[in-house]
């Protein structure tokens, strides 16, 4: 159901408190009567729920778990269909923790368990939306929601709103309830994200766990990138910080309208330097970030007016699998860039596993700059495989320079190799 074609407020929440009051009279009345313990009951779950039967649950472009959630493409086999699942711990009579899994079987347990069975998911939802003001902490790590927004019941739309614009809320509960509503909400939810976004606007670049960043984040997850429109919009705002949180969440897919607009971002010398940084790791480490947008990176490099802005050209060669390495080499070895920006491609093509080590030990050889062929050692140093290190000893061997021998010999004691002692062994008894 469309919100433009939902009845009045007033009715609304009438109608969403006489449902939680039925549910209490039935779930709620029965969780009362139960001894301490453990509760259980299990519900038909909404349409694209899975879960691994554990802790870990996924809804279409979110999952969630004990210590962490995450939102864009993931894929995970082992999180198919099935029931909501749900333990409720009491205590005197009260619930104090509500654990949610998806499929599986109900985990062994010495406490003691009552179980509800299966239970209508309407009402389901209903009762552990009105759990939410007894259990929300702002640090607590349960997923309150879950449950509630889960139940194969699609009326979940108004109490996620109230639940967003109720100020006596805790801030954790009201971005949870913002979140949901891009992951289960339609195109009608759009102006009320909008809402959300500009009440919550902030010059402030490290709001990343507001409103107006919860709200921003939530129309990127409509379907079919209903909400890409509204964050061009925002794009646009006079304050930077929502500039900055929209630029990120433009590169999560791949509409071609959310592409151009970050191009515009990153081209605009009158935007502020952050956020067209910003619009260049969104672009370069976006879900499904194609050839040609990595293409379009290295063509604007050199129309950048920034080394902060180029140094993000070379973080986004990281996820360029074909021809990143080999153009931050060039960069590197490149004599008109500045010993800061050679050392910064350097830096990031020896992170990159497909970079060959023999590719950074001839930039070594090569160079003539003393400083560049110690960053060389310490990019070197950084590697895991063998013939980073195999490179290392050779230098602290091998080199004419005793000051870039020390150097090698400096990190390759860093390193817990049987080579690396016996070298340092030779040495001393030299």
């Amino acid at each position: 159901m469309r919100l433009s074609t939902l009845i009045p407020a007033a009715a609304l929440i009438a109608a969403a408190t006489g449902q939680a009051l039925s549910a209490q009279g039935t779930i709620a009345s029965r969780v009362a009567q139960a001894r301490d313990g453990v509760v259980r009951m299990q519900f038909d779950s909404r349409a694209g729920a899975c879960g691994d039967g554990r802790d870990v649950v996924g809804f279409r472009h979110a999952m969630f778990a004990r210590n962490f959630e995450s939102y864009g493409s993931w894929n995970n086999t082992r999180c198919v269909s099935g029931p909501v699942r749900v333990a409720l711990t009491l205590s005197r009579g009260e619930v104090t923790l509500v654990k949610t899994q998806i499929g599986g079987a109900w985990p062994q347990t010495d406490a003691r368990v009552t179980d509800l069975g299966s239970v209508s998911a309407r009402e389901a939802s209903a009762y552990f939306f009105s759990l939410v003001p007894q259990l929300e902490t702002e640090s607590g790590k349960d997923r309150l929601l879950l449950p509630a927004v889960l139940a194969d019941d699609p009326a979940v739309i108004q109490p996620l709103l109230s639940l967003a614009r109720n100020s006596a809320r805790t801030d954790r509960t009201r971005r949870q309830a913002v979140q949901w509503l891009g992951l289960v909400g339609d195109a009608s939810i759009i102006p009320a994200l909008v809402g959300f976004a500009k009440d919550g606007a902030s010059d402030d670049y490290s709001e990343k766990k507001g409103m107006a960043s919860a709200a921003v984040a939530a129309l990127s997850q409509l379907d079919d990138n209903a909400g890409v429109p509204a964050l061009i919009d925002l794009s646009r705002e006079p304050a930077a910080g929502t500039r900055h949180s929209v630029a990120f969440w433009l590169g999560q897919n791949a509409d071609p309208r959310a592409l151009r607009r970050l191009h515009q971002m990153i081209e605009d010398t009158k935007e502020q330097e952050r956020v067209r940084a910003q619009a260049i790791f969104a672009l370069s480490h976006g879900d499904q970030t194609s050839s040609a947008e990595f293409q379009y990176l290295r063509d604007v490099y050199p129309r950048l007016d920034s080394d902060k802005l180029k140094e993000s050209v070379f973080q986004g060669m990281q996820d360029d699998d074909v021809n990143g390495g080999r153009w931050l080499m060039l960069r590197a070895r490149d004599a008109s860039e500045s010993t800061k920006i050679r050392r910064s491609a350097l830096f990031w093509a020896g992170q990159r596993e497909g970079t060959p080590t023999a590719d950074i030990l001839n930039f070594y050889r090569d160079e003539n700059s003393a400083s560049l062929r110690e960053h060389a050692i310490f990019v070197l140093s950084q590697r895991q495989e063998n013939a980073a290190t195999d490179a290392l000893i050779r230098i602290a061997k091998e080199d004419g320079d005793s000051k870039m021998r020390g150097k090698a010999l400096f990190w390759l004691a860093q390193k817990k190799d049987p080579r690396v002692t016996k070298l340092i062994s030779d040495i001393l008894v030299r």
